[in-house]
């Protein structure tokens, strides 16, 4: 809890705001953080795991049945400030919805490694697991644009 306190800190005196994401894990992590200190109960900590994975599938969902921009062609255009190739905005509703279910799964996953293994397995899932399944779907994701970017740069030359 101390680090991403102190994550939030130096983005705000850098940058002047925290970005939402950021933010909305850190005030999870404050809630079930604290509650699992106070409680002396972890499973507190372990369901973060899932409500968070669940909060950010349905912003995505939810973003996308209220008709707005896909949010993760603002999160790519922020990570590269020389300019997206053309990607179709099919694309980016299936990368939409392939990191909705990726999030949804993650959480999903976490339910099982919570009820039906040893606290030292779940830590090494959220370690572990998690990373990894997040690296699977990013790749996937990769792999998906890797198409567009191709046919956008046979186009340049």
């Amino acid at each position: 809890m101390l680090v991403v306190t102190l994550q939030v800190v130096y983005e705000k005196f850098k940058h002047g705001a925290v970005e939402k994401k950021l933010l909305l894990t850190w005030v999870v992590l404050l809630v079930f953080g604290s509650a699992t200190l106070l409680f002396r109960e972890p499973s507190f900590l372990m369901w973060k795991v899932s409500i968070i994975n669940w909060l950010f599938a349905s912003i995505l969902l939810g973003n996308q049945l209220l008709k707005k921009p896909p949010i993760l062609k603002s999160f790519m255009k922020m990570a590269s400030p020389q300019g997206l190739p053309k990607i179709p905005d099919k694309a980016w509703l299936d990368m939409t919805y392939l990191w909705a279910f990726a999030f949804f799964a993650i959480g999903m996953v976490n339910l099982y490694f919570m009820f039906y293994t040893e606290p030292e397995t779940w830590v090494q899932f959220k370690l572990f697991g998690v990373l990894g399944m997040t690296f699977v779907f990013a790749i996937l994701n990769a792999i998906y644009l890797n198409r567009f970017v191709k046919k956008e740069a046979g186009k340049s030359s």
